[in-house]
């Protein structure tokens, strides 16, 4: 080795050891070039070979690789998504209705919820570490077949917030029941042609909902907590509890004491076991209304069978407006006894159906429903249910539908009551 090649290296090596830094100097020594090449960057003091030299360029990357860390290590620890989503679902819908007098009418128009419910959602969630997430989602339904004055909003929809980890799940709000599960013992979900009832219709006062083949449907409730345990075994326990301080028997119109109806309690069990599913719910307020209800699922191939079935005990007279047409000044209430409105007997009721959903390729689903309600009450209004319909999925987002239903109901004799309702129908999804 040359002298001057000596020499230079002893000054950088003389750096190194005194943990000094070095100006960044290009010079030629006997074709020598001190540069990244001859010298790689690296830790001052390693005195490892070829490794004399700490660049100004290292040093920057050593402060962003930290920042970098600090960062990372503050993330873990929040992390939080917020994601926007939705469904548009208008239908064009021809319906023809019986009354109990033989009068029929009918009618045709762009009508909504199909197959979905067009909605608009907000949910997040936040890492709090530990296996620990809160979480929340805001639903908003609208009619896809309206402009957007007083319908954004107006059709409600699902709403909580909660903590979910290793412990299962809690939500706190308006979250969806335990028994909607159940809604899967068809392929039309709640929508038209499953005979899902939406609504009550079982305390004393207001009846709000539809008595259909499957019972009474519930799909949420307000002022209400529902907790999910964790999946053991194919086995998901879920819990659901209304308060009874929103669940008001009686409207306080005369000046006198409002009185309260019970809490309710929704209990509900899942199994799903490669093709098999089964799921089984209970409803259940106290001194007014029960119901049991469930189906079982066997997916063979392309084909998957359903049998479901519901056991109701109303307790208390209710009103029902599933067959009455509004009358005049109405505004779409209904109370017992009052003239136009049917009031439902006290007793028992038993429903069953039979569903069956095939794949004829992979974007064709022809889908089938047959159900009946035994109505054991006083009433003895029996009623039966059968639909048929077509599904095209024309990508993951976006399909086509048509359907025929065709719903009958036994011993109808007011002019008021609907005894029968075919209805044909086609229509688009699109979820964003």
């Amino acid at each position: 080795m040359r002298v001057c090649e000596r020499y230079w290296l002893c000054v950088l090596h003389e750096c190194n050891v005194k943990d000094e830094f070095l100006t960044p100097v290009i010079g030629l020594c006997s074709g020598v070039w001190f540069n990244t090449f001859n010298f790689p960057k690296t830790e001052v003091g390693s005195e490892k070979l070829r490794t004399p030299v700490q660049t100004l360029e290292n040093l920057e990357m050593k402060k962003t690789l930290v920042a970098i860390a600090a960062l990372a290590a503050f993330g873990a620890q929040a992390q939080s998504t917020v994601t926007l989503k939705g469904t548009f679902d208008p239908t064009i819908q021809q319906q023809k209705t019986t009354y109990g007098n033989s009068a029929t009418s009918s009618t045709q128009g762009l009508s909504n919820n199909g197959q979905g419910t067009s909605q608009v959602t907000v949910l997040g969630t936040e890492d709090l570490g530990a296996g620990l997430k809160a979480n929340f989602l805001l639903e908003s339904d609208f009619n896809a077949s309206k402009d957007g004055t007083a319908n954004f909003g107006s059709g409600g929809g699902e709403t909580f917030v909660g903590l979910s980890g290793g412990f299962g799940a809690l939500q706190v709000g308006a979250p969806n029941t335990p028994s909607l599960d159940v809604s899967g013992r068809t392929p039309f979900g709640t929508k038209i042609g499953s005979g899902f009832a939406n609504g009550g219709g079982t305390g004393t006062g207001k009846g709000t909902g539809t008595y259909g083949v499957q019972g009474l449907g519930h799909v949420r409730e307000n002022n209400s907590v529902v907790y999910t345990a964790p999946t053991m075994s194919g086995f998901t326990p879920k819990i659901g509890y209304q308060f009874n301080a929103d669940a008001i028997a009686k409207e306080n119109t005369n000046g006198s004491a409002t009185a309260r109806a019970a809490a309710r309690t929704d209990l509900g069990l899942s199994y799903v076991n490669g093709p098999l599913t089964a799921v089984i719910a209970q409803y259940q307020q106290k001194a007014a209304y029960k119901q049991t209800h469930g189906y079982v699922a066997y997916q063979a191939g392309a084909l998957k069978v359903t049998y479901g079935f519901n056991r109701d005990d109303r307790q208390v007279a209710g009103a029902s407006k599933a067959y009455v047409a509004p009358a005049a000044g109405a505004g779409g209430t209904y109370t017992a006894g009052e003239a136009g409105v049917t009031a439902l007997s006290v007793g028992k009721l038993a429903g069953q159906n039979i569903a069956a959903d095939y794949a004829v390729a992979s974007n064709l689903n022809l889908l089938a429903n047959y159900g009946k309600l035994n109505d054991k009450t006083a009433d003895n209004f029996d009623r039966k249910i059968a639909a048929v319909g077509v599904k095209y999925t024309l990508s993951p987002r976006t399909s086509l539908y048509g359907r025929v239903v065709s719903e009958k109901l036994d011993n109808v004799t007011n002019n008021w009551d609907k005894k029968e309702i075919k209805t044909s129908l086609i229509g688009l999804q699109h979820n964003f």
